[in-house]
């Protein structure tokens, strides 16, 4: 039976510690919180294997989050709803005709707790969000 990872093992992946390791689960819980949430991330983190995808990151019209493993998927209707506001959203016609159990994207593998969005090659208008998403913690807007 394999060791579960422990906090240090994941910031020694990522490269990134938070002061918490999970949410709040409710609002009494997130008023109790004495510390507050921080975060101490490493840029430029030589990361192996790190996936680079060449297009924009996939957010929710909600609340911006970015797709992830812990968004709900319903491959049959090809929606995703959001883990942190519940907005059902579609996918773009180039996820949709691809994607099933057996073919996700890189934003839905467990294993990459790290992806990086490689915007040089593309021309974008208004990009309010980029770069990289952590999304183990949470995705970042």
């Amino acid at each position: 039976m394999t060791k579960p990872k422990d906090i240090y093992d994941y910031e020694a992946d990522d490269g990134i510690r938070f002061s918490w390791n999970v949410w709040p689960s409710n609002n009494l819980n997130a008023t109790r919180i004495v510390v507050p949430v921080g975060c101490l991330y490493t840029p430029m983190k030589d990361i192996p294997k790190l996936p680079v995808l060449e297009y924009q990151a996939l957010t929710c019209k909600g609340c911006g989050a970015v797709l992830n493993p812990f968004v709900y998927v319903d491959f049959k209707a090809k929606f995703w709803s959001c883990w942190n506001c519940q907005t059902r959203n579609g996918f773009p016609q180039h996820y949709a005709e691809h994607i099933s159990e057996n073919n996700l994207p890189p934003e839905l593998v467990p294993d990459y707790t790290t992806i990086e969005y490689d915007l040089s090659l593309i021309h974008i208008c208004r990009c309010r969000r980029y770069a990289v998403c952590r999304s183990r913690w949470s995705p970042y807007h």
